[in-house]
């Protein structure tokens, strides 16, 4: 199986097809194989990158080193290692995160970026006694959080998505539940990362999704992101949650062809 080793830690990469580089990031808790629906669809015009984050999958998981810029630093090691020197990055929730990041570290890796359901400062807009209740019932907590994280279309139409979503977390060799502790915990992790004053700096074409239905990155996190990276758009959509990319696979791999073909011509 192919790994980067970055700073001592095994990194998981896949990469299908020719053409011109998108690199894949995914959801917090769950792999590369959330972009299963875009993977081989766009591998036939493209080469397609499904990075495993560090602490998921396929990947290490050490006992610390959740800093998003480290997590970003590992991507750049698997575009170097691919001798990839500009790509379109598509990342959903840590994955925007991780994108954002790269922008800020490395702007000539960048010519256009996707986010979807992400934000920055997450931990801010935690209801009071939230981090507490993920230190004493961490399994009941993120279950409760992931409820309210899929579409209520989704959950009525589609009911595997939320049990999807719930698998990747609760599969410890997946996703230890330590790593989200510790992720949680660090000055410069997951929830605390802010980079709200530098959000100007991000210059490259973005477009943000925001699911109206999605309680955990919710739509005024991702409008947050589109009103101060220049000339950013933002996508609302209706009936959705967290997941665009798996809630409504048809309609995004539509809207990110679209974008792909604008910005990387």
């Amino acid at each position: 199986m192919p790994h980067v080793k970055h700073n001592g830690v095994n990194i998981y990469y896949e990469s299908y097809g020719k053409g011109f580089p998108i690199v894949f990031l995914h959801p917090f808790s769950t792999n590369g194989n959330i972009w299963h629906f875009q993977t081989f669809n766009f591998a036939r015009t493209h080469q397609c990158v499904i990075i495993d984050e560090r602490g998921h999958g396929r990947s290490d998981k050490p006992q610390q080193g959740y800093a998003i810029p480290e997590m970003a630093a590992d991507v750049l090691a698997v575009l170097d290692e691919l001798h990839i020197d500009k790509a379109v990055f598509v990342g959903n929730s840590i994955g925007g995160i991780l994108t954002m990041q790269i922008n800020l570290d490395a702007p000539h890796r960048v010519v256009g970026n996707v986010i979807i359901s992400s934000g920055t400062n997450l931990g801010a807009g935690f209801p009071p006694g939230a981090m507490a209740a993920f230190q004493q019932d961490l399994v009941g907590a993120f279950s409760g959080l992931m409820d309210n994280a899929v579409g209520s279309r989704t959950k009525r139409e589609r009911p595997e998505v939320l049990d999807l979503i719930k698998g990747y977390f609760l599969a410890e060799q997946n996703f230890p539940q330590r790593v989200f502790l510790t992720a949680a915990g660090d000055p410069n992790g997951l929830f605390n990362w802010n980079i709200t004053a530098r959000l100007k700096d991000i210059r490259k074409p973005t477009i943000v999704f925001a699911g109206e239905d999605d309680q955990a990155t919710p739509v005024a996190s991702n409008k947050l992101l589109a009103d101060n990276i220049p000339g950013a758009q933002l996508r609302v959509l209706n009936g959705i949650g967290h997941f665009y990319e798996i809630e409504r696979p048809d309609d995004f791999s539509r809207d990110l062809r679209q974008f792909v073909t604008q910005v990387a011509t």
